[in-house]
């Protein structure tokens, strides 16, 4: 019997132990999440309430269960626990301690940049709010954890005054203490996922990323994805092609997927950050969605040492978005509308991101969504439609039968016309 250990438990990692599960016919699965509750722990054959940021217990855990690998998926900070932990106790694992450490570290991270002609934003690091020097740089900034998830701690500033206050929390949620503050550029954010094998970059997906504004000094938190992504230009594609390559060259990356996001403004493109795993929040589904590359199960795959199919890439013609949905606050109770766009063809599928009975604050990260549904249509006109249809009917009710579902990013954010102007020539991905 094959046991592993899997770190987290949210959609993500449950839908990861299922591919681990047909990819090994003899296999024990040992969950590790805080929470006792998540979603995974239904699919795992053991549950410890164990903190993934806890080495000690982490590897302690590992010993007494007797593991032969110790796994995650779509998650930079477990990502971490599994390089150490792996390598101290000698399990095999697709990257190197090493090479994690360079990776979920920003600071890091910067530097490789900067030294291998990979194109960002100017940037400085700092460990406390006294030292902080913004001479060179243009506000506005952008100041953030040098090692946290998702958009915790990660704030826009306009002013000193601004960034000395922002500066303290953003140390707060950095496992090091360490914040990067750098200069925010203007443009549209991708997300570009690629698989790498024997060295090279292939390309598997790029998307655009649509925000909304929760304050004036939050950065946007992701609400919308939109496929193909409407204004990348094929310069803009092939740099950033080009900048997969010197990533995988510099970590000496094989056999692993690799993230990129990225800001896109004309044929400029500036790296923001990226990791050698899969995006959360389902990436993994809307990649097997749009291109009908099973990319979960190549990462469960290398994660065994093994070496996976990368197929060609399909085209179908279509638009695709995927929606996260937040609430402006409250217990989630009920969700209303979803049988019916099902019915009328207006949404492909739901996914919940949490249980029922969940209270939940204004969206300030990720974190708060309560769901997504992806939708696909003939062109950018009807994606449209669809989007706004399914905003309007779904209605997430709380324990009082109000509806606290936030339509407002979907509302007031994006200028469709303007984005249907743009793209109407649009006739395959990537063009």
């Amino acid at each position: 019997m094959t046991r592993i250990m899997v770190l987290a438990g949210g959609h993500d990692q449950a839908a990861f132990i299922g591919e681990l599960r047909r990819l090994v016919s003899d296999v024990y699965i040992i969950l590790l999440d805080m929470n006792p509750n998540v979603l995974a722990a239904k699919v795992a054959d053991k549950m410890l309430p164990i903190s993934t940021m806890d080495f000690e217990k982490v590897e302690q855990a590992a010993i007494e269960e007797k593991v032969d690998y110790i796994m995650t998926a779509c998650g930079d900070q477990p990502l971490l626990t599994v390089g150490l932990i792996s390598e101290k106790l000698g399990l095999p694992c697709y990257l190197t301690k090493e090479q994690i450490l360079n990776l979920t570290n920003k600071k890091n991270m910067k530097k490789v940049m900067v030294d291998n002609d990979i194109p960002t934003s100017k940037f400085k690091t700092f460990t406390s709010k006294d030292d902080i020097d913004d001479s060179g740089l243009e506000y506005p900034l952008i100041v953030k954890p040098a090692d946290s998830n998702g958009s915790k701690g990660v704030r826009k500033v306009y002013n000193r005054e601004e960034l000395n206050e922002k500066a303290a929390d953003a140390i707060s949620y950095s496992i090091s203490g360490t914040i990067i503050v750098e200069e925010f550029n203007e443009g549209e954010e991708l997300s570009c996922d690629f698989y790498i094998q024997d060295g090279i970059a292939h390309e598997v997906l790029k998307l655009q990323s649509n925000k909304f504004k929760v304050n004036d000094n939050i950065t946007s938190i992701i609400y919308q994805s939109i496929i193909p992504a409407p204004f990348l230009t094929e310069t803009a594609r092939q740099k950033l092609n080009d900048v997969a390559n010197k990533i995988a060259k510099a970590y000496h990356l094989d056999n692993t997927p690799l993230l990129v996001q990225a800001i896109v403004k004309g044929d400029k493109v500036s790296v923001l950050e990226y990791s050698a795993r899969l995006g959360g929040g389902s990436k993994y589904k809307t990649i097997q969605n749009v291109t009908g590359f099973n990319v979960l199960g190549a990462c469960a795959e290398s994660m065994l040492g093994r070496k996976p199919i990368i197929p060609e890439m399909k085209n179908t013609g279509l638009c695709y978005t995927k929606c996260h949905f937040y609430t402006t606050g409250g217990k989630l109770c009920k969700i209303e509308g979803l049988d019916e766009l099902m019915k009328s063809g207006v949404i492909e599928e739901y996914l919940p991101t949490t249980p029922m009975g969940v209270t939940f604050r204004k969206p300030s990260s990720s974190g708060d969504r309560f769901g997504c549904v992806w939708i696909s249509a003939n062109n950018y006109t009807e994606l449209k439609d669809k989007i706004l249809k399914a905003v309007h009917t779904i209605k997430a009710l709380d324990e009082n039968g109000n509806d606290i579902f936030d339509r407002s990013m979907y509302l007031n954010q994006v200028d469709y016309s303007v984005i249907i102007d743009k793209i109407s020539s649009l006739k395959q991905y990537g063009k």
